[in-house]
């Protein structure tokens, strides 16, 4: 088995979920899809108020993976920075905003962007209360190391939140506690038989300045 170093630097993704495994801190699933999914519906007509939602926002991808589309998603909307936080594939996710970029010149904006190869919750810790619009897609629990730890990130969430900012949950356990919660389904852009799941979870604030655009087909949870 290749030493930690070793394996958060090979080509292979096996390799790296391995790794993952001795460290203890989730698995490294390189991931991607769901968020592809929550783009590509962003630039539908009724996925189309996720702009105003991630507007001039903060903008925080929690487990990015290896693929660009939360910064794809982010600049789409015009939000005023990007972080992809993503301890595995840092490497990955480095090289396909770089190349999603000079791919796309003008057709995306461009905005201020980085990649932080930090554990999640390492992350949140070092954050600032009520500052961050944060996404999570695919972060399920089979993922995650283990029951206390996803309290942890919750908690972490809720704290960085800003107060009349989403975090947005699409496919995910990470579910914080003491926010509202609206829930809604949406066929996926590139294969419309699959049905896709997605959260929006923020404080009363949140609710008041964005609840016209979100009761159309949604699912009010805990309001």
């Amino acid at each position: 088995m290749p030493s930690s170093r070793e394996g958060l630097e090979s080509q292979n993704w096996r390799d790296r979920l391995d790794v993952s495994r001795d460290l203890g801190t989730g698995f490294a699933a390189p991931g991607g899809e769901f968020t592809r999914a929550l783009f590509e519906w962003s630039l539908l007509p009724e996925g189309s108020f996720l702009h105003e939602i991630l507007q001039n926002r903060r903008v925080v991808e929690l487990g990015a993976g290896m693929m660009p589309y939360g910064y794809a998603l982010a600049a789409s909307c015009e939000a005023r920075n990007f972080v992809a936080v993503e301890p595995f594939y840092a490497d990955k996710q480095k090289a396909s905003v770089k190349a999603l970029i000079e791919d796309a010149g003008q057709t995306i904006p461009r905005i201020p962007y980085k990649v932080e190869g930090r554990d999640m919750l390492e992350y949140l810790k070092d954050e600032a209360d009520d500052l961050l619009c944060v996404v999570a897609c695919g972060i399920e629990d089979c993922i995650l190391p283990g029951a206390e730890y996803r309290k942890k990130v919750e908690g972490e969430i809720y704290r960085v939140l800003e107060k009349d900012a989403f975090f947005l949950s699409s496919h995910s356990d990470l579910q914080p506690q003491g926010l509202r919660t609206v829930e809604m389904t949406f066929r996926r852009p590139s294969n419309p038989k699959v049905e896709d799941r997605l959260r929006l979870h923020g404080r009363k604030e949140a609710f008041e300045k964005y609840g016209k655009l979100l009761y159309l087909g949604t699912q009010p949870l805990g309001l």
